[in-house]
């Protein structure tokens, strides 16, 4: 076994018998219906199996409601449409039928139907077999067996089947429910062939690991190490698929994990794609092994709540801001580099989120903003350690920092504690910082407006409006952040005395 950690074994439900809520059981129930019925009128006989996640994590006591129903020698489309038929002849309410088509190009190989049973959104397929071409990962789909459907998935413990007819577990790899009960991830076929026919397999199998804590097969493992697998991980994976990957990883409940298995299989540039060297702007090293450091100092910040006392009362830290904190740990390495980027200078961290990962803009602008405002709200902290801060030097922070001023400060501080700071170094310094900004009642400062507009500037200056009142805006803020109980009078008595004066006539 290949991943450094030793999970627990799994205690599955008794027999492997999966326990049906109620609403499980009047849907199990009303789809089997359905296929009493199409036997009655057609004479076609049919089995439907709940396949995949939904068995495994039943199995283990985890609620689920992805429900994917396979059936054989039937669409799903065409199941489906039985589905909304019968409901509407028994006056249930049902939905239309959605058909999502396939896009091999984002790893979705086969046409899905989805509708609502008794209110709850299920999709179906067919079981269906795959075979590839040497230079492509995206297979040639036919109709096919359980058995054959079983071994196409990616790893054994999501090749599991829960037969509605007879209401058992079907495994037909041999090795998923064991390999659920020992905690292990392994693909159904070879490993090598599985990741050379699929390269998104080798992520795949690093996300569940990871996900579950379990170990990963030798063999599997031995396939993951080779060089030729991660040539094809690189060549015939889009990008997005790589995105969509990593941030489920980021979102899990180990992403510590998820990253020291992509070090450990050498996958941290093929994953973590950065643009060419050649429009690089500044020549810096890239340290791989500090996403594993700064993602364990992260998520000793977050989970071990060294700062929470200090947050201020009306911000949470969301699992959208906990995500974020993750994918900025994990390419802190590119922190320091900047590249051309469409006629201007972007950092490089910022253009593997956006262009090798394919997140959203909002991603790949916050993990740039918590990187640029990291060393900045540390020398800050440092600032409000050796004494007081005037207001309008912090409040300037928050305004530039945003609504990101909490996270980044969060960041900031898994950054010193990966630098070498301790805990309790980390904690005064930060606190002092936080309890500075919440003392002089700034944060919420990126939310102010100015207590006089650019046309009123204007009049008092005897000047026209445009750019050339910006500069004077900024000084009248950095009078409001310097003076919190100032009035609207004040402020323009401070434009007419300090500002016209020196401006050119």
């Amino acid at each position: 076994m290949d991943t450094g950690h030793s999970p627990s074994k799994r205690q599955l439900t008794s027999m492997a018998k999966i326990a049906l809520t109620e609403k499980e059981h009047e849907i199990c129930s009303l789809l089997n219906n359905v296929a009493d019925h199409i036997h009655t009128t057609t004479n076609q006989q049919l089995t439907l199996r709940i396949a995949g996640g939904w068995v495994r994590d039943k199995l283990l006591g985890l609620a689920s409601h992805d429900i994917d129903i396979a059936v054989d020698h039937m669409s799903g489309y065409t199941l489906a449409h039985h589905v909304t038929t019968y409901m509407q002849t028994h006056s249930l309410a049902t939905s239309s039928v959605g058909k999502i088509n396939s896009n091999p190009e984002r790893s979705k190989h086969l046409e899905t139907a989805t509708t609502k049973v008794l209110g709850h959104l299920v999709d179906f397929v067919h079981l269906r077999s795959e075979t590839y071409k040497e230079d492509s990962r995206i297979p040639l789909v036919e109709f096919g067996t359980p058995e054959e459907d079983a071994r196409r998935r990616d790893i054994t413990i999501n090749a599991l089947f829960y037969n509605l007819q007879t209401r058992e577990v079907e495994d037909f790899t041999g090795r998923g429910l064991k390999d659920l009960q020992e905690g292990v991830v392994r693909t159904p076929m070879d490993a090598e062939q599985t990741f050379r026919d699929d390269p998104l397999r080798v992520l795949r199998v690093l996300r569940f690991a990871s996900r579950f804590g379990y170990e990963i097969d030798r063999e599997t493992a031995r396939a993951m190490h080779r060089v030729e697998v991660r040539q094809d991980l690189d060549k015939k994976i889009s990008r997005e698929r790589v995105g969509v990957e990593v941030e489920k990883m980021a979102a899990g409940e180990r992403p510590l994990l998820a990253v020291q298995l992509i070090l450990r299989f050498n996958l941290f540039e093929c994953v973590f794609r950065a643009p060419p060297r050649d429009i690089w702007t500044n020549d810096v090293a890239v340290d791989a092994a500090a996403a594993e450091s700064v993602t364990r100092c992260m998520l000793r910040v977050l989970d071990g709540a060294l700062l929470h006392a200090h947050i201020p009362s009306q911000y949470d830290v969301t699992l959208r801001d906990r995500r974020a904190l993750i994918l900025a740990s994990y390419v802190f390495p590119f922190h320091a580099a900047v590249a051309a980027d469409r006629k201007r200078q972007a950092p490089v961290a910022l253009l593997v989120v956006r262009d090798g990962l394919k997140l959203p803009t909002n991603d790949a602008d916050t993990v740039a903003a918590v990187h640029t405002l990291a060393p900045r709200i540390t020398e800050m902290a440092a600032l409000c350690c050796a004494g007081p801060v005037e207001r309008n030097t912090l409040g300037h922070l928050v305004r530039d920092a945003g609504a990101r001023w909490v996270i980044a400060t969060l960041f900031a501080a898994a950054v010193e504690l990966h630098n070498g700071k301790s805990a309790d170094q980390v904690v005064a310094t930060f606190s002092a910082f936080m309890g500075a900004v919440k003392d002089a009642e700034l944060e919420d400062a990126y939310k102010m407006k100015h207590i006089v507009n650019g046309r009123d500037v204007a009049t008092l200056l005897k000047c026209r409006t445009g750019p050339g009142i910006k500069p004077v805006l900024d000084r009248v803020m950095d009078w409001q952040l310097a003076h919190p109980r100032g009035t609207h009078d004040e402020c323009r008595e401070f434009i007419v005395k300090e500002i016209a004066p020196h401006m050119p006539l």
